[in-house]
Parts: C-alpha cells; structure tokens; sequence
C-alpha cells in the first residue's frame, strides 16, 4: 500500500471516528481561576470536531521522524536564567531601598558614614550579577534558536499531511473560535453533531508558565452543560520566552 493511500485511510476512519450522531447540548463555558491576576475575558477557546494530540501522534507513526528534538539543556539554562534574573532583581530592590534610605539622611552622620560603604559594595555585586545574568539570557537565547529550528525541521517531517487532513473536513466542522466575554463565559454555544474538543490556554503573570485546557466537550446528558475551567482541570506547562 502506498503512503498516500495509507494516509488518505487513515484521515477517512479519524474522521468518522470523530463524527456522532447524538442530539447535542447547549454549553456554557465559563473561566473560573483563583489568581486575579490572569484576564480572563477576551479569551479565545478553540472547538475542534477532533483529537489535536491523536491526529499528531497518528501522522508521527506513519512519517516516523526518529527522535523529537531533546529540550533538556534549553530547559536548564532556562532554569539558570531565572534564577539568574531573581538574584539580579533582589539586588536591585536592595540597592534601590538602601539609596531611598541614605537620601533621607545627612550625609554628614555617622548612620550615612557606615551606611554608603555598604551601599558601594551592594552596587558593585548588582552591576556583577546583572553581567551573570546577561551572559546567561545570551546562552539561553542562542540555545533556543538552535533548538527552535531544530524542532520546525522534525516538524515538517513529522506532521506531514496535517493540512491534507484538516482539507478533508466537512465545513460544518471546521474549528471555531469563540472569545469569553465580560463575565468570562461563553454562552449558548451550540455545535452541529459529532463530537467536539475544547482547547485554551493563558499565561501565568510574570512566569514562562500557562494553563492548559485540552478536553473533549460532554455529547450527550441535559439539555443545557456547564463547563467551568479552573486550575483543578488544566495542566500547567512551561513556555520558551
């Protein structure tokens, strides 16, 4: 059997794996996080009419890539990097509480006498962290570039065909984008028939993390389903900066 048969098949039974027949509820979808930090309206959450993951991983079998491009090192100097810029910046609070400080005083005191040695020695070791922590982000970012074009080249490999296969879906079940709305919800979303996968994702404030939400939508039950999304049901991952 030729490759392309072969995967026109297996595109032909995914997609008839992922289409049902059953009546189909009305969803309400509502983003429901502890940090108040994290908008959560204006999100946009995708609905697709298949599993992203198992439509990936089907294509990997049948390109076979060899290996998947090892983040280890890249994750590790990211890792230094952060540590890197949390020293830097707890020296640059220091610094910057300890001038505050010395500003207010006369400089003619002894307070200010024993205090400004101090204050030198604080900026030095500031201005000699920050240099270990330029020379770390250096590292990290010419180690991602590699690693980024690294894995776009697997990629191409790996996940040929995508295209070819979201081509063949019915146009009813294209993926739709719906975006949350002031109360952070998304109402009276209605599908056609099949099943339906929910995809969404935000950023953690001031991390290289987010929250995951990859989740096939309930087909059957009420009439009206309430989904909330919130820590319990997400995976939490880490990003490149």
């Amino acid at each position: 059997m030729n490759l392309g048969l072969k995967k026109y098949l297996v595109f032909s039974t995914l997609i008839l794996a992922l289409t049902g027949c059953s009546a189909k509820p009305t969803y309400y979808i509502e983003l429901g996080l502890s940090d108040e930090n994290i908008a959560c309206n204006g999100l946009e959450i995708e609905l697709l009419s298949y599993d992203y993951d198992t439509i990936l991983d089907s294509l990997v079998r049948i390109s076979n890539p060899g290996p998947r491009p090892d983040s280890t090192e890249l994750m590790a100097l990211l890792d230094d990097y952060r540590r890197a810029l949390a020293r830097q910046t707890q020296y640059a609070d220091t610094v910057s509480a300890l001038h505050e400080t010395l500003e207010k005083m006369d400089i003619k005191s002894i307070q200010y006498k024993k205090l400004y040695p101090v204050f030198q020695a604080l900026g030095k070791k500031l201005k000699q962290v920050s240099e270990e922590q330029k020379s770390v982000y250096e590292r990290y970012m010419n180690a991602q570039l590699t690693y980024k074009t690294m894995l776009k080249d697997w990629e191409k490999v790996a996940y040929k065909g995508f295209d070819e296969f979201k081509e063949n879906i019915l146009p009813e079940r294209k993926t739709k984008i719906e975006t949350t709305d002031n109360g952070c919800m998304v109402n009276k979303l209605k599908l056609p028939l099949g099943d339906w996968w929910l995809y969404t994702e935000v950023t953690i404030p001031g991390t290289n993390e987010k929250l995951v939400w990859d989740m096939q939508l309930p087909s059957s039950g009420p009439d009206s389903l309430y989904i909330l999304l919130d820590e319990s049901n997400a995976t939490r991952k880490m990003f490149l900066l």
